[in-house]
């Protein structure tokens, strides 16, 4: 069995250098108005839920105002299951206005909350007094996660057979996608 050698989450942050997202629309998507967390399927509600706890739970520094929940974002979850179809483990070229949180393992190794966990792991990389990631780390990720700004979340997941990051040693993959509306990680800017 492969799985021991694939433990690890690769994830591909929005950016790891604090750049501004390089894609915009002309248009931002239209709001669809809130979704009523009770309506979502499990998926959905797992990657809210996750979502919110971290936000709840940061404290270094503890945000002043505390940050407010997502709600979700149908028509980033339909951009995010869109790519996450197409099996490609980088940014999605096409999202428009979202930020981006990517992952990869193989399947069944985490739990829908263990994919937004272990981005919000990054926090021990984010030093929020200089506003970077320690050298050679990343904390993308967490800092999209914790946005004050960013308001929604859309995601989807996808089992591959195709273009697995983890070579031929393990051709199925499984992929997740989490858009953000509107996105952060801009260059200068703490998330909170």
């Amino acid at each position: 069995m492969l799985r021991p050698l694939f433990r690890r989450l690769l994830p591909l942050g929005l950016l790891t250098s604090w750049l501004a997202i390089g894609c915009t629309a002309d248009e931002p998507p239209e709001d669809e108005g809130p979704v009523d967390p009770a309506t979502l399927p499990q998926f959905a509600r797992d990657m809210l839920d996750t979502h919110n706890a971290v936000r709840a739970g940061v404290t270094t520094p503890a945000p002043s105002p505390a940050l407010e929940p997502l709600g979700w974002d149908k028509a980033a979850e339909d951009t995010a299951k869109a790519y996450a179809a197409k099996c490609e483990f980088r940014h999605n070229d096409d999202r428009g206005t979202y930020g981006e949180n990517l992952a990869a393992a193989t399947p069944g190794f985490w739990e829908t909350p263990d994919v937004v966990n272990e981005w919000a792991k990054e926090a021990q990389n984010y030093d929020y007094a200089t506003n970077t990631c320690a050298d050679g780390k990343d904390c993308g990720h967490y800092t999209q996660v914790v946005w004050r700004d960013t308001k929604r979340v859309g995601c989807a997941t996808q089992t591959c057979t195709k273009n697995s990051p983890f070579g031929a040693q393990a051709p199925t993959w499984q992929l997740w996608v989490c858009n953000y509306a509107p996105p952060g990680n801009f260059r200068g800017q703490r998330p909170y």
